[in-house]
């Protein structure tokens, strides 16, 4: 079933599997009809089936139901909606986030919002998708990447955390600009045993060493960069909440993996103000010291 109105449409269909891919080819021939960029239409496709698929996995644990897709155009953006009448898909309070799908879909859209279903029952998630990144960090903040290349690491980049997902805005690989390229545009991890899902859960700075005896997945951020250790820091805001996730590393034989000593200071300073030039030049000094 549908509805189509100038350059809005509209689809409810059931919660299975089979909307997965009858919705991403709904939604792309609506923007392919529309005019949007391929790359545009491409990043729709691939957050589309994530969010349906959130729905037909999450949304309807113990019934059947529906998802209702939804695409218009908004001057020079392309909006899609995907709704469920379910429990939803909503964050918890337990978790850091709303599951790598969503997570997904965050570094796809332009934008993203997740809010409750009318009456508060069910989830609506609305992603706009449009030329150039919708997130920024805040001023000075990416010069933490290469802060983090002057004095303790090999990589380095920053993630924004907007509703629970993140979204790539800084990367850095020591003499490597194709790699840095790469890591740009890679997906943010936030997997469970990362570093960078501990940080973002409990706050604070986190480290992982890697062990060689355990093989890791062969198209994998560490296996790429072949990293050998990663920190994670969530830089927070004053209300308290991450609102970026700074991480940097060692490859190979690269950089060692800091001390105590060294991380400890990152985290004390990363509870003041690292995006003005002061906060930073007091932490590079710390740190070249240390």
């Amino acid at each position: 079933m549908g509805t189509s109105v100038g350059q809005e449409e509209a689809w409810v269909l059931p919660a299975r599997p089979g909307a997965i891919p009858q919705a991403r080819r709904r939604a792309t021939r609506f923007a392919t009809a529309a005019g949007a960029p391929d790359e545009v239409v491409e990043r729709i496709a691939f957050a589309v089936s994530e969010a349906v698929t959130n729905i037909v996995l999450h949304a309807y644990s113990d019934r059947e139901g529906e998802v209702r897709v939804s695409c218009h155009v908004d001057g020079d953006r392309f909006v899609v909606q995907v709704v469920d009448d379910g429990p939803g898909i909503a964050p918890r309070q337990d978790s850091p986030g709303i599951g790598h799908g969503l997570t997904i879909v965050g570094a796809l859209a332009q934008t993203l919002e997740i809010a409750p279903g009318r009456d508060g029952r069910g989830t609506v998630v609305t992603m706009g998708f449009g030329s150039g990144s919708g997130s920024e960090p805040a001023p000075g903040l990416e010069a933490l990447c290469v802060l983090a290349l002057e004095t303790v690491a090999d990589v380095s980049c920053l993630d924004l955390v907007q509703d629970g997902v993140l979204r790539r805005v800084g990367a850095e690989v020591a003499g490597e600009a194709e790699l840095t390229r790469w890591l740009r545009e890679a997906m943010p991890p936030a997997k469970p045993g990362t570093a960078t899902w501990t940080a973002l859960r409990e706050g604070g700075a986190r480290l992982v060493v890697h062990d060689p005896s355990v093989p890791r997945s062969p198209v994998g951020i560490g296996e790429r960069l072949n990293l050998a250790w990663w920190v994670a820091i969530a830089l927070p805001t004053p209300e308290g909440s991450p609102p970026a996730i700074w991480g940097f590393g060692g490859r190979g034989s690269g950089r060692p993996v800091p001390s105590d000593d060294v991380i400890r200071t990152i985290a004390n300073a990363a509870s003041g103000d690292l995006a003005q030039p002061a906060g930073r030049a007091i932490l590079r000094a710390q740190l070249l010291a240390a």
